[in-house]
C-alpha cells in the first residue's frame, strides 16, 4: 500500500508541479511587461526591476493552484488509466479512497498552505511590491531628465548630453517657456556645463553651473547673463507625493474584516473588502474540491481508455465554471446579502459529499450508473 501511494503522490505532485511552474513563469512574464516602463522612464537597473516583480510570484501562484491542481491531477490520473495501473490497482483490491488518499493529503496540504500564503504572505507581499512602485513612479531625477533626449514636461525642455550619476549631469539645456506655472511669465533659455539635482525641503530643484541664461527684452533683443552658479526650481512642474492609499489586496485579514469610519460610511466600499476577504478563505478549499472531483470522475467510475478524451474535457469545464461560479458568487455580496453564504455552504457540501461517496463502497455503483447514463 506505502508503494502505491508514494507512486501516485509522485505521479501527482510531477503532474501539478511542471504544470504550476509553466503557467506561473507565463503569467509571471506577462505581468512583468507592464512595469518594462518603468525600466525605460525611470532608468532603473535590472536588479531593482526584478526586485520589484518578484513580489508577484506569491500571488500568481495561489491564482494558479486550484486550475492546476484540477488539470494535473486529470493528467495523472489520465495515464495511470492508460497504462492500465488503475485497473491492475483495482483487481488487487484497492478501493477508491484507498489510491486516491496520497491525493487528497496532498490537496489538503496545499490548501492549508495556499490559506497561509493569502493569510500572512500576500498582504506583505503586495504591499512591498506597491510601495517599491510607488517610490520609483515617483522618482523624479530618472523620469524626466535622460541624457541624449529632450524631455518636455508642461511647456519645459530639459536636454542632457550626459549623464554623470543618477543626480549628476554635463551639457544641460533647458527652454522655459513660462507657461508652466500659475502666471504667464516670459520665456527664457539656460545653457550650463555642469548641473546637479537636489530634493530641498521636498521640492526638486536643479543646481546649474557655469552656464548663460538667455531672454528677450521689450525691444525683442537677445539679451544674455553669465553666472556660477544658479537655482532652477522645479517645483512647478513636479510634484512629490508622500503618501498613498492602500488597495484592498494589500490589506490583510484583520483589516479587511474590520469596520473603519470611512468604511462604515461607504457599504460598497465594505462589502468590496469582505468579498477580498472571503476569497483569501474560500479559494484555497477548491483544490481539494478539484481532485475529489477528478476521484469521482476517474476513480470512482469505471476505467475507459475510450472515454478518457470526454472525461478530461467535461473534468476540466466542469472544474473552470465551478470556480467562475464561486468568484461571481463572492462578488455579488455588493448586491446579495445571501451570495457568501452560498458560496461557503455549496464548497464545503461539495468536498463532504465527494469523501462521503469515496469511503462509502455502497455509493459507487449508484454514481457508476449515473455516469453511465450521462455518458461519462
Amino acid at each position: 500500500m506505502f508503494i502505491t501511494s508514494t507512486y501516485i503522490l509522485k505521479r501527482l505532485c510531477t503532474s501539478i508541479g511542471v504544470l504550476a511552474t509553466i503557467l506561473v513563469v507565463l503569467l509571471w512574464l506577462t505581468q512583468s511587461l507592464k512595469f518594462i516602463e518603468v525600466i525605460v522612464h525611470h532608468n532603473v537597473s535590472l536588479h531593482g526591476y526584478l526586485s520589484l516583480i518578484v513580489f508577484l510570484l506569491p500571488d500568481l501562484f495561489v491564482k494558479v493552484a486550484p486550475v492546476c491542481t484540477l488539470i494535473g491531477s486529470i493528467l495523472a490520473f489520465s495515464k495511470i488509466t492508460l497504462d492500465n495501473e488503475l485497473q491492475v490497482m483495482q483487481a488487487l483490491g484497492k478501493s477508491p479512497w484507498q489510491i486516491l488518499k496520497p491525493g487528497v493529503i496532498l490537496a489538503s496540504s496545499l490548501t492549508v498552505g495556499l490559506i497561509l500564503l493569502n493569510v500572512f504572505i500576500i498582504p506583505n507581499s503586495f504591499r512591498a511590491f506597491r510601495q517599491q512602485e510607488f517610490q520609483l513612479r515617483n522618482q523624479f531625477s530618472s523620469s524626466i531628465v535622460r541624457d541624449g533626449s529632450f524631455n518636455v514636461v508642461r511647456g519645459l525642455t530639459i536636454f542632457v548630453e550626459k549623464r554623470k550619476s543618477s543626480r549628476e549631469f554635463e551639457g544641460i539645456f533647458i527652454n522655459d517657456t513660462g507657461e508652466h506655472g500659475k502666471k504667464s511669465k516670459k520665456p527664457y533659455i539656460l545653457l550650463a556645463k555642469e548641473g546637479i539635482l537636489k530634493k530641498i525641503q521636498d521640492q526638486y530643484v536643479l543646481v546649474l553651473y557655469d552656464g548663460v541664461r538667455q531672454e528677450k527684452d521689450k525691444n525683442n533683443t537677445i539679451q544674455s547673463f553669465e553666472f556660477a552658479e544658479l537655482v532652477y526650481n522645479l517645483s512647478e512642474i513636479t510634484t512629490i507625493v508622500n503618501s498613498r492609499s492602500m488597495k484592498p489586496y494589500e490589506k490583510d485579514l484583520r483589516e479587511l474584516f474590520s469596520t473603519s469610519n470611512e468604511e462604515s460610511d461607504n457599504p460598497k466600499l465594505q462589502n468590496r473588502l469582505a468579498a477580498e476577504g472571503h476569497q483569501r478563505i474560500l479559494l484555497p478549499f477548491l483544490c481539494l474540491l478539484n481532485i475529489l472531483l477528478v476521484a469521482l470522475v476517474m476513480v470512482v467510475n469505471r476505467p475507459s481508455r475510450r472515454m478518457r478524451r470526454r472525461r478530461m474535457l467535461y473534468l476540466i469545464l466542469t472544474g473552470i465554471l465551478f470556480q467562475w461560479i464561486v468568484l461571481n458568487l463572492l462578488q455579488l455580496q455588493l448586491k446579495f446579502s445571501f451570495a457568501i453564504p452560498l458560496a461557503y455552504v455549496s464548497v464545503m457540501v461539495l468536498i463532504a459529499a465527494g469523501v462521503a461517496v469515496l469511503c462509502k463502497g455502497s455509493a459507487h455503483h449508484k454514481i457508476q450508473r449515473l455516469f453511465e447514463r450521462c455518458g461519462i
